[in-house]
């Protein structure tokens, strides 16, 4: 892809998938189509023009918020939930709707351009925002999970630990430098979306003295580079089929430790706007917008005062 812009990226994702002139009917016979059920491709001048039109939206929202961000390869399924959780917070549903459908149209070509390896917008997330994607597990479940794990691998169980007390990104996880650990403090500094660092205290000190702190990083090994986030990922959805849990996802410790984090906050004095403040900050996200805390907390009052550790 080079240099090319966002503009650029997605004419070439749309084009992929460009399908113009066919017939769409004779498509949905082809691919075996059922009520409910996406159609493959753009059909019409008209959807191409909306799919753009909309794509860009989310474009220059990345620009505003992830200006380090510039090629579709560097975003991922959290970009696309803050991104919803805003539409949410200030467009009507059918608005969020039409927005979930476009960027699902140009996530079809992103795939076909093989620029994402895997889908991007949640597919359980629906217009009315009433499916929060993916949430939390509570916390006696992601305990259970980290237990089923850690038998069969214990830096994978480790690993999950360490998310349940910082609330890290899988990716700031697998890059957590040894040096960046500071043990007295209870603190350790990510390395976010963006190149962005920031240095947060963890819910729960003790887990940073688990860390084997002897190499450079921590979990980084490059023997392992494109196998250590998927077979993490793998284990959790493994344990949670066994256990039977519903899944959701590495991500889904980080929910579990936002509803932790501000239930300490409440303790402590805070009230929830407040709290979500602190919370946007500490995982990651522009402090202002606390509207993408939704996403890992729901805002239904007192909710997140019912998780622990």
């Amino acid at each position: 892809m080079g240099r090319t812009t966002f503009r650029g990226q997605i004419y070439r994702a749309l084009d992929a998938i460009d399908r113009r002139g066919e017939s769409k009917h004779l498509a949905k016979q082809a691919q075996d189509w059922k009520p409910g059920q996406p159609v493959y491709g753009i059909f019409s001048d008209g959807t191409q023009d909306t799919v753009f039109d909309r794509a860009m939206t989310f474009a220059n929202w990345l620009d505003d918020n992830y200006p380090d961000t510039r090629l579709f390869r560097e975003v991922d399924e959290e970009h696309v939930i803050e991104f919803m959780m805003w539409k949410t917070e200030m467009c009507q549903s059918n608005t969020v709707g039409a927005m979930l459908s476009a960027l699902r149209k140009l996530q079809e070509g992103l795939l076909a351009m093989k620029w994402i390896r895997e889908p991007i917008v949640p597919a359980e997330w629906d217009a009315e925002g009433k499916n929060i994607p993916r949430g939390a597990y509570p916390s006696d479940e992601a305990e259970r999970i980290i237990r089923h794990v850690n038998r069969r691998n214990p830096e994978y169980g480790q690993a999950l630990r360490f998310i349940l007390s910082s609330g890290a990104r899988i990716d700031e996880v697998f890059h957590l430098r040894s040096d960046k650990v500071f043990l007295t403090e209870g603190k350790v500094e990510l390395l976010g979306k963006g190149g962005k660092t920031r240095r947060v205290r963890v819910l729960r000190k003790e887990t940073l003295f688990e860390l084997d702190l002897s190499k450079r990083f921590v979990y980084l090994d490059r023997r392992k580079l494109r196998t250590w986030k998927d077979g993490l990922r793998a284990a959790v959805c493994k344990a949670c089929d066994e256990l039977g849990f519903q899944r959701h996802g590495v991500h889904g410790f980080r929910g579990t430790a936002a509803g932790e984090f501000l239930r300490v906050k409440r303790l402590l004095g805070y009230d929830e706007t407040e709290g979500r403040h602190e919370l946007a900050q500490w995982l990651g996200h522009n402090s202002h917008r606390i509207e993408v805390t939704y996403a890992y907390v729901p805002r239904r009052g007192g909710d997140y005062e019912t998780c622990r550790f």
